[in-house]
């Protein structure tokens, strides 16, 4: 087969090709992942009220950093794009049109800290710790931004080696901030409980931000992929925004709307949201998997489609699919056969009344059964998503996901649930349904083809004195 237009040496769109590319995004994935869960870990030691409190307000402030971070993204889609094509010079171009957009977003990020903060959570069970803790994710949003756009130069190019390693480092200093900054250290630091765990949490991505703008900027990369293009391209900003704001408009919406739900949760009493926020925090842990995969089929089809190859886009899925359900049947054995186990290593003995109750250790074991199907339907979601993600099909994620989640999981939860009063249980049968129909939506539509119309880049390839030949592109070149 020609290898031409593969980021690895293996066959174009198969199993080791892509796990070549996603298994350094799924580290990567499950080192940022586990800052969050690790704020869990500390917080649900300080106190219960801060766990919860970490939940709503940690999820509604996910949803508008991950909204702008799905935007400033589409760098990956357009620099794989590129790279597929061998228009090596325009790689930088596209990542600097995030990049401004990522800057500019304090105009969005800081006044929403300071005034939408209130509008949110006063009033609420929790309104003090939560106001306070999505302060501080909203002050430090565009660092999150830059970190998605600077990733997205080298994982479009499929070196994502490197992402590893600094998401390993910002998680260390998570951990120990975590540490420090909630807990206090006598004499030294004082204790500052939930704004020590967003803070920990802000400096680790404000980390990752500064290393990839140095590595971004390096000599080579400037000489070989035109990473010094800084000039606003509006032409090439406007496709970026183009593809990139309903993505990131709908991953906000849906995000946002499991906000509303673990709002519902709250108010349905402590017992709800406890159950709630041990499974949430189990799926974000286990979320890296699904998310690399996503990432790395994004990144080989969109490096197909580039070089003209669409028809191979469809052995990619199968390569992404069976990976799925290697991982599935593994995680299965811990949240379906022996969920015991993990509600022991999960579920820490704080001195409330549920954490010693038959009947609340019986409702979390189901509602963990119900978290693996709800995981099993987004994992192939995820993936078909990353599919269309890449031939830019996103104004179709944008309507179908953002309507699914007010349909198909608000509305009957509210309905059946907040209305006449059924169990937790009930919430998480309702979320795994839910999961389960986006998935057929997302399937009929890559079946559909309509994604294999839709022409990111221009063709045909630019002149030869703008190219660098693919012997001379540095094989471990940052």
């Amino acid at each position: 087969m020609n290898q031409t237009h593969s980021l690895t040496r293996y066959p174009e769109g198969s199993i080791r090709e892509l796990w070549s590319i996603s298994m350094p995004l799924m580290i990567s994935m499950l080192a940022s992942l586990f800052m969050i869960f690790t704020d869990r870990i500390f917080l649900a030691r300080y106190s219960l009220a801060s766990l919860n409190a970490a939940v709503t307000a940690g999820t509604l402030a996910w949803a508008l950093m991950v909204g702008v971070g799905m935007l400033t993204a589409m760098s990956e889609i357009f620099v794989a794009q590129y790279n597929g094509a061998k228009q090596y010079q325009r790689l930088g171009v596209p990542v600097w049109q995030m990049i401004w957009v990522s800057l500019f977003s304090l105009i969005f990020f800081i006044p929403i800290g300071i005034w939408g903060a209130p509008l949110f959570f006063r009033g609420n069970l929790y309104g003090d710790l939560e106001m306070e803790m999505f302060r501080w994710l909203m002050f430090f949003g565009p660092s999150y931004a830059l970190m998605t756009t600077l990733s997205g130069f080298f994982i479009g190019r499929g070196k994502t080696k490197m992402l590893v390693w600094l998401a390993i480092s910002a998680n260390m200093i998570n951990i120990v901030l975590d540490w420090a900054l909630i807990f206090g250290v006598p004499g030294w630091i004082p204790e500052m409980g939930i704004r020590g765990a967003a803070i920990a949490t802000c400096f680790g991505y404000t980390f990752e931000a500064t290393i990839l703008t140095f590595v971004f900027l390096r000599k080579k990369n400037r000489e070989n992929f035109g990473t010094g293009r800084y000039q606003i391209d509006w032409p090439e900003l406007k496709k970026c925004c183009k593809v990139g704001f309903p993505q990131g408009v709908f991953c906000s919406l849906e995000v946002f709307g499991w906000a509303i739900f673990y709002w519902l949760m709250t108010k349905l009493g402590e017992v709800h949201i406890t159950i709630s926020s041990i499974c949430q925090s189990m799926i974000i842990l286990l979320s890296f998997f699904y998310d690399g995969l996503s990432r790395g089929a994004a990144a080989v089809a969109g490096n197909l489609i580039g070089a003209g190859k669409k028809e191979t886009v469809s052995k990619v899925l199968r390569s992404g699919t069976l990976l799925l359900v290697f991982f599935n049947l593994t995680v299965g054995v811990f949240l379906v056969l022996d969920p015991d186990d993990t509600i022991r290593l999960l579920f820490l003995e704080n001195g409330s009344s549920t954490s010693i109750d038959p009947a609340f250790q019986g409702a979390l074991k189901t509602c963990l059964i119900f978290s693996f199907f709800y995981l099993f339907f987004e994992g192939i979601r995820w993936l078909l998503s990353g599919l269309l993600v890449a031939a830019g099909d996103t104004l179709f994620l944008f309507l179908a996901g953002s309507l699914s989640v007010w349909f198909l999981l608000l509305a009957p939860v509210y309905l059946l649930v907040i209305q006449n009063g059924r169990s937790v249980e009930c919430a998480w049968g309702l979320a795994s349904l839910y999961s389960a129909l986006l998935f057929a939506i997302y399937w009929i539509r890559f079946k559909w083809g309509r994604w294999k119309t839709i022409e990111l880049i221009q063709q045909p390839l630019p002149k030869p004195q703008e190219l660098i030949s693919p012997a001379t592109e540095p094989a471990e070149n940052l």
